[in-house]
């Protein structure tokens, strides 16, 4: 009689094999998922500095003289994204001297009061002395104030004089014809001009999420993140789908 050899099961460890791509495949999404949930976190909460409203220096910009001679110059402006935390401006020494001190200070305003920004109801915010040194010795200066959270959308003014003037001193700032800025004016001692200073305010805690909320309000901004709970929650439901295929495809036999 012939020996009948016995017919071999496959084992069930190959089949435990088989499983490793599909598990890979879903690990993969699964921390390429991790991944865009923590970068879209980082993009809307992260601080970083935000570029307000500004003029720049142009070929046709000019120099606003009158701080040595005892003149108050001010600059109005209406900031776009909260954390408020600075104004750069650009100073220029042109006298005998940089002996002195200037004063800064911000002003917040109402819109209804743009006509009266000057010498009309307002808040001070801050308020500092720097010397003429400071403010000349690089192209730009930094007034640095403590920041505001809540900034956007409001109006706010800026004044520059030197409590003990010296004509010696001749300090100008430099101006552009014209009002690119929104909201913005350049006065001098409490008159209003054609023109702005060159200036750049800034908010290093803004964040993605608060320029959000002043661009579409709160309302805007609820249905917005609804959009996004619905479009993640769809790419969660394709990824599930995706690892199920994968994995049923990895255990289909294959022919015979």
């Amino acid at each position: 009689m012939r020996a009948v050899r016995k017919r071999e099961t496959p084992s069930a460890a190959p089949a435990r094999h088989a499983l490793a791509p599909g598990r890979r495949i879903g690990a993969a999404l699964l921390a390429a998922a991790v991944i865009t949930l923590a970068t879209e976190t980082y993009l809307v909460v992260a601080d970083r500095t935000v570029s307000g409203p500004g003029v720049p220096r142009t070929d046709q910009s000019f120099l606003v003289e009158g701080l040595g001679q005892g003149h108050r110059i001010s600059q109005t402006f209406v900031m776009r994204a909260n954390g408020l935390d600075g104004i750069r401006l650009n100073a220029v020494a042109q006298g005998e001297t940089d002996a002195g001190e200037l004063a800064l200070a911000l002003y917040e305003v109402t819109p209804d009061q743009e006509s009266a920004a000057v010498g009309g109801a307002e808040r001070l915010l801050f308020r500092d002395r720097v010397s003429v040194d400071t403010l000349t010795r690089h192209p730009t200066f930094l007034f640095a104030v403590p920041p505001i959270d809540e900034s956007a959308g409001r109006l706010y003014r800026i004044d520059i004089w030197m409590p003990e003037p010296r004509p010696a001193a001749g300090i100008g700032l430099w101006a552009t014809d014209g009002r690119s800025s929104d909201g913005g004016s350049l006065f001098i001692n409490g008159a209003s001009g054609y023109a702005e200073l060159v200036f750049e305010a800034r908010a290093t805690r803004a964040t993605v999420w608060a320029g959000l909320e002043h661009r579409f309000g709160r309302f805007g901004l609820t249905w917005l993140l609804i959009l996004a709970a619905v479009a993640h929650a769809a790419l969660f439901v394709g990824l599930r789908a995706v690892v199920a295929v994968a994995g049923v495809g990895v255990l289909a036999p294959g022919p015979r």
